[in-house]
Formats: C-alpha cells, sequence, structure tokens
C-alpha cells in the first residue's frame, strides 16, 4: 500500500491504518531507540505515546504529509519524546563513551580557616543575648519578626539594632591586635 493512500485511510479513522502503521514500525522503531540507552518498556511506552500522536495528527489535524514517509515522521516524534524522558531524568547520552576512564581523586578540606577560628573565639566572648540574636538569625535564619516572637525584645527595631551593635562589637573583638 502507498504512503498517500495510507495517509488517507489515517485521516478517515480507518482503525485498521492504525494497526498497520504500529506494526509495520515497531521493530525498527526500538533498533532505532536503542541508541538511547533506554529500557524496553520506555522504549514501549514512546512507541505508543508516538504512534497515538500521529494518528491524532492525522485525524484532527488532517495531515498531509508530502516530503518524507509515515515512518519518518513516527520517528521523529519518538526521537523528541525520548529526549525529554533523558531530559527528565539528566541522562547524558555518549556516542563514543571512552573504554577507560582515569581515577582520580579530590581531596576536601573541611578543616576550620584562621578567620573561622577568630570567629569562633571572638562569638565566646560575647554576652549571651548577642550569641542568642546572632545565632537565631545567621544559624537558624530566622526573621526579625520570628525573633520577636521567640524573645523578649518589645518591637522589630530593637532586634535590628541589637542584632547590629553585635555584629558590631564581634567585627572589633575579630579586627582588634592580639
Amino acid at each position: 500500500m502507498t504512503n498517500t493512500s495510507l495517509q488517507q485511510r489515517l485521516r478517515d479513522e480507518d482503525p485498521t491504518a492504525f494497526e498497520e502503521v504500529y506494526k509495520d514500525n515497531q521493530e525498527a522503531f526500538f533498533n532505532y531507540a536503542l541508541k538511547f540507552n533506554l529500557d524496553k518498556d520506555t522504549v514501549l511506552d514512546v512507541y505508543q505515546d508516538a504512534t497515538i500522536a500521529l494518528y491524532q495528527n492525522f485525524v484532527s489535524k488532517q495531515l498531509v504529509i508530502e516530503n518524507g514517509t509515515l515512518r519518518t515522521y513516527l520517528f521523529a516524534i519518538g526521537k523528541y519524546k525520548m529526549y525529554n524522558i533523558l531530559k527528565k531524568r539528566k541522562k547524558v547520552i555518549l556516542k563514543d563513551a571512552p573504554e577507560k576512564v582515569a581515577d582520580f581523586e579530590i581531596e576536601v578540606d573541611n578543616s576550620p580557616s584562621e578567620q573561622q577560628k577568630q570567629l569562633a573565639i571572638n562569638f565566646k566572648n560575647m554576652s549571651p543575648s548577642c550569641q542568642d540574636i546572632l545565632k537565631m538569625y545567621y544559624y537558624r535564619n530566622l526573621t526579625i519578626k520570628e525573633i520577636v516572637a521567640l524573645t523578649h525584645y518589645k518591637d522589630e527595631n530593637t532586634v535590628k539594632s541589637h542584632k547590629s551593635r553585635c555584629l558590631k562589637g564581634l567585627r572589633q573583638l575579630i579586627n582588634s591586635p592580639k
């Protein structure tokens, strides 16, 4: 059967035309899909979605393919569906995977810097109220409103002022010569 007559049968909603497209292209599509490194169930889902989309395009849009074949159109639909799946999974397709990847280690130094050590020492020398307000704001990421609600401070301006004075004091302690 010619490509043109099959297209017309699809536009006329002939279920045998859909079945013909489905069966005639399934094996070729699965072979084509091998390069995408997807499991068989996913490829089957993509193939079914692609054939349904092709059929719906013929029925609803009265599609006419003048340049190319039904197979080319079907494979293009499937290709974009597979790309979308891979994009969601954030996989990379390697056409020519290297035989061996070099092993290497990355050393991460998690020890505190001198500045961090100074900060910790001077933080301990601050008043308990300054330690509390700075911990709430910077370590626990509480907002000024939340700090007001959790403490004895009367309003947001008081908390802002106290936090500002505490930071200024901490900077002076860190920057003062020993």
